[in-house]
């Protein structure tokens, strides 16, 4: 092909034939800028493909992780509601009659299911992924892009929030090992006698009936240990009305995904 208009350049040279040169050239010209025009076009076809793909895979990915946190927050509100059930119902024992109030057997599991604690880990991976590589902008739904970041907004304010949730659980764990000796329970433990083949004495277990009785009436008359509790329970309640939000908003960019998705596909 170059051949070809080499041969037809130097013809019309050598026949003297400018002007009918100055206009192939010109045409000549035109057709390479066509060409290039053309590859560039094929080349920002491929580019975006390729981009379009990228995106796909993103949100695939963001839709894995959110419905991964939609169950955790569902989760953790329920997790939290029955912490504070249960913290409620430690402090009603204050003022119950003395059997009740000093009933190990009540108040123990109470207490243990009061002092778990657990990490809040929302799924980010993909998210930081994005914003680290710097490839945020590759999601070209604004509207999935905004609540996006206003959801890793707010999942650091939890985050911090909680952090002051977990101060407070330490220092009623802390209070709990100072009235608390746990070895007094073992004649009565369940999980003990299960991975031990330890018999006690009748006046062992009388001895440990006793020290339990001692520690659970200090736990029942420690102000600090209620007062921690309160703060406990007073931070996990009003941290429900925001598991709930996060689970809804969560759920909308869910959505907002996989109609983002379903148009892609029509496409």
């Amino acid at each position: 092909m170059i051949k070809f208009f080499r041969n037809i350049r130097q013809k019309l040279l050598s026949e003297n034939k400018f002007s009918k040169y100055l206009i192939y050239a010109i045409g000549e010209i035109i057709l390479v800028v066509i060409g290039i025009l053309i590859a560039l076009s094929i080349n920002n076809w491929n580019e975006e493909r390729k981009q379009k793909a990228i995106e796909v895979s993103y949100l695939k990915r963001l839709l894995i992780d959110l419905e991964e946190d939609k169950n955790l927050w569902a989760s953790i509100y329920e997790r939290r509601k029955n912490q504070v059930q249960i913290i409620q119902d430690v402090i009603s024992l204050k003022y119950k009659p003395e059997e009740e109030r000093l009933n190990f057997n009540e108040l123990a599991p109470k207490l243990k299911t009061a002092a778990t604690w657990s990490d809040i880990n929302p799924n980010q991976q993909t998210y930081t992924e994005m914003l680290s590589s710097g490839n945020l902008d590759i999601i070209k739904n604004d509207s999935i892009k905004i609540k996006l970041i206003n959801l890793h907004r707010d999942y650091k304010a939890i985050a911090s929030w909680d952090e002051t949730v977990e101060a407070s659980h330490a220092r009623m764990f802390d209070e709990t090992l100072n009235l608390y000796d746990i070895r007094d329970s073992a004649p009565f433990d369940i999980m003990f006698s299960e991975y031990n083949t330890m018999e006690f004495t009748p006046e062992q277990k009388a001895t440990a009936y006793t020290l339990m009785l001692q520690s659970f009436e200090q736990i029942m008359n420690s102000k600090k240990m209620f007062n921690v509790l309160h703060m406990m329970s007073d931070n996990y309640h009003r941290q429900l009305s925001t598991f709930r939000k996060l689970e809804e908003n969560v759920s909308d960019i869910a959505d907002l995904i996989k109609s983002e998705l379903k148009h892609r596909s029509d496409d």
